[in-house]
């Protein structure tokens, strides 16, 4: 099945749920950096992460001790390629930068559940479909998948009206097409702090 479609079907299963389990909702803008890498390096060159960013947010769907966490995000990531130029032995550094929608779902266990501060652990996936990639001269938007997908861990701290969330994105399929032999995942720690409402 296309995985787009079973993602779709987890999104609606999500929200159907918490409509019928949730007995608070929560809006959660956030606002945060990351700093991702490709997980698999060539011949002659090594991968380096980049700093990036992330705008969007999240509807959390509170059942007590648990939550259900659908959102959507603006989402930048940048790369580095170090490689060794065999004839004149000079370093070579090529950095790209790919901008995507992201739409991760997860799900989050409340540790501390208190009048105001919580202390969450969170764990789920998400898709990124890519919508642009600036000019470099490493890779270009056609050379990437459409999307590609990861699993999400974090944990988070609410505090007032307040929200931060520290996490890890771990890659789970190919960033790149077949065509010309490159390969990779995409991971990276992420740290976003937002408004709850």
């Amino acid at each position: 099945m296309n995985k787009k479609l079973v993602f779709l079907a987890l999104i609606t299963a999500t929200l159907l749920m918490a409509g019928t389990a949730a007995q608070a909702l929560t809006i959660n803008p956030q606002i945060g950096v990351n700093a991702s890498a490709l997980d698999s390096d060539p011949a002659n060159g090594e991968h380096k992460a980049r700093a990036g960013w992330q705008v969007g947010g999240y509807l959390r769907f509170d059942n007590s001790k648990f939550y259900l966490q659908p959102g959507i995000f603006w989402h930048m990531v940048g790369t580095e390629l170090e490689t060794e130029d065999q004839i004149k032995h000079e370093t070579q550094t090529f950095q790209n930068t790919v901008h995507s929608i992201q739409i991760p779902v997860v799900v989050g266990f409340n540790v501390i559940d208190g009048d105001s501060f919580d202390l969450r652990l969170q764990a789920g996936t998400a898709i990124d479909f890519i919508t642009s990639v600036d000019d470099n001269n490493y890779f270009s938007k056609d050379d990437l998948e459409s999307s590609y997908w990861s699993f999400k861990f974090a944990v988070g701290a609410d505090f007032w009206i307040l929200s931060a969330d520290l996490g890890y994105d771990l890659g789970m399929s190919d960033y790149f097409t077949d065509e010309d032999g490159r390969e990779g995942k995409m991971s990276g720690w992420f740290l976003n702090a937002g408004l709850r409402f």
